[in-house]
């Protein structure tokens, strides 16, 4: 809940603030003075991870929000005042960039960050490719093999002027993990890496709130009959192991393909895959419920774990958050005036359903978060173990002449799980010829064998950063490369190499994973890394 909010209901004068929104005012964003020529930051897309990015950019590094393009009035007008954005950078669609106001923004952006639908992504930075601007694509990078390899060639398009680019995988960015990898990798407390085990608990209402329930308009299809939801179907958005796990894939290759500074990684040879989808479906529906599609009108409903009274409006309204779940199901809860007008709001949401028959409420698209999480049409995996295997390597020889270290055969598993009371907060165990490893998203434990003891380090997070710190982690690098380019004379592959830390064709590798992991689910096969690139990938 916002400051203003916490102000009204408790009858504290919130008059002193200069702008009007609503039944309550909200400040401008207090912002650090920024240097001359500091990077000039714009967000397509004002949703959840577009004020995520927005903030980190703010209060993290020396970079500048002075744009957004955003279809909804609401989240535009709140991004404009909340940083003070110039109206004539305030778009209603990214198409205005690309279009009659592509001289104004490549004379005043110099970075775009992409924070919308994840189908939506190719098409608008290949839009953007040609303004020369520097691109941080939120992950995934897009929905499709395909696609991906589309991207990544586009942004390395050597008859273009280059661009730096970041994607969302801010797992690499959190203090948490980047001292981990310092750990294991550079320190070698470890020794010789021979297997990892990583957990990303999503939280049992996390998931039917984001890969069960989650609908939205529809604009990819304007005539579609239904609105499609965001992560529920893996036909219209991508498999889970996608849209959840990309950035896990990511930090395992991470952790195991260039675990020294190598210009030759050790990549992955196998993977095998298995998972389902086992509660969210009808036939799991409690027979109690009977007919009933929507929470509100359910006779099970005071039994049901996945209420959306109890998951929306106790869990989290009447705790005092108004953030994530609820603003997701109304983006303009905050400008209630109290907490029965805020639960009000939330309850007429709630109650919104398109009934059995699967027809719009009024013959329109909306978000239906009241819907039974069994009876809807979703199809993503609700659980998924991945294994992927490196051969040995070992007698590969480095640029120097000399055995290249870490190299040697290893297996890594990544468990996603649905059903979990934490949310989010990932666990890794890391097994090594000199030490074991356990880390739980807050300390990181290493047992050294030869002295049996056990050393605990703490990294600092920053906690109104998401991901432990990633989020601010991420920006800091993207913002600052783009400094370094932009007043620091830095060739944007350096800038690329050295601030980001990671290149076009890895960001592509990890994306790639993903799909090779599936398709082996799919097809119930262990798969080889070196063929199926070659025939998916390369050609």
């Amino acid at each position: 809940m916002t400051t203003a909010i916490k102000n009204i209901f408790s009858g504290k004068d919130t008059s002193s603030a200069p702008h009007k929104t609503g039944s309550f005012r909200v400040m401008p964003r207090a912002t650090p003075p920024k240097p001359v020529n500091s990077p000039r930051i714009l967000i397509v897309g004002a949703g959840s991870r577009g004020h995520a990015y927005a903030r980190s950019i703010t209060a993290a590094t020396s970079g500048t929000i002075v744009g957004v393009a955003e279809p909804d009035e609401y989240k535009r007008r709140s991004l404009v005042r909340e940083y003070s954005i110039p109206i004539e950078l305030a778009f209603t669609s990214w198409t205005e960039l690309v279009g009659e106001h592509k001289g104004l923004v490549m004379s005043r952006v110099d970075g775009v960050c992409v924070c919308t639908l994840d189908e939506t992504h190719e098409e608008i930075v290949l839009a953007i490719r040609p303004l020369n601007l520097h691109i941080l694509c939120e992950k995934p990078l897009s929905t499709t093999l395909e696609s991906c390899v589309r991207m990544a060639s586009t942004i390395s398009d050597p008859d273009l002027p280059p661009i730096l680019l970041a994607i969302g995988h801010v797992l690499r960015y959190s203090p948490h993990n980047m001292l981990m990898k310092k750990l294991v990798c550079e320190d070698k407390l470890l020794g010789e890496i021979v297997n990892v085990n990583h957990t990303e608990p999503v939280g049992w209402y996390h998931f039917a709130h984001s890969y069960v329930r989650y609908y939205y308009p529809c604009l990819c299809s304007p005539s579609a009959d239904l609105c499609r939801g965001n992560w529920r179907r893996k036909e219209t958005a991508a498999p889970s192991l996608l849209t959840k796990c990309c950035h896990d894939i990511d930090l395992l290759l991470w952790l195991l393909c260039s675990p020294a500074a190598t210009a030759t990684p050790h990549l992955p040879s196998t993977v095998s895959s298995s998972g389902s989808l086992v509660h969210f479906r009808r036939t799991r529906k409690p027979v109690k419920a009977g007919n009933a599609t929507n929470c509100l009108s359910c006779p099970a409903e005071p039994d049901c774990v996945f209420s959306a009274r109890k998951i929306y409006v106790e869990k989290n309204l009447k705790k005092m958050n108004m953030g994530w779940p609820v603003k997701i199901v109304v983006p303009d809860i905050e400008e209630a005036t109290s907490m029965e007008a805020a639960e009000a709001m939330l309850t007429q949401k709630l109650g919104e359903d398109y009934g059995s028959e699967g027809t719009m409420v009024d013959g329109e698209q909306k978000s239906y978060y009241g819907r039974c999480v069994y009876e809807t049409d979703n199809n993503v995996l609700d659980n998924q173990v991945v294994t992927i295997s490196w051969d040995d390597d070992s007698a590969s020889i480095s640029p120097s002449g000399a055995p290249e270290e870490g190299r040697g055969a290893k297996t890594a598993t990544l468990t996603m799980v649905a059903f979990s009371e934490k949310i989010c907060e990932r666990f890794t165990r890391i097994y090594g010829t000199k030490g074991e490893l356990e880390a739980d998203s807050c300390q990181i434990k290493i047992y050294d064998f030869e002295t049996g003891v056990k050393k605990t380090w703490v990294p600092s997070m920053d906690m109104l950063s998401g991901h432990g710190g990633g989020d601010n982690g991420l920006a800091g690098a993207f913002v600052d490369a783009i400094d370094k380019v932009k007043n620091k004379g830095w060739t944007v592959d350096k800038a690329q190499k050295e601030i980001i830390g990671v290149t076009a064709e890895e960001v592509l590798r990890s994306h790639a994973a993903v799909f090779w992991a599936e398709e082996a689910r799919v097809n119930r096969q262990i798969l080889e890394w070196g063929q199926w690139w070659a025939q998916n990938v390369r050609s």
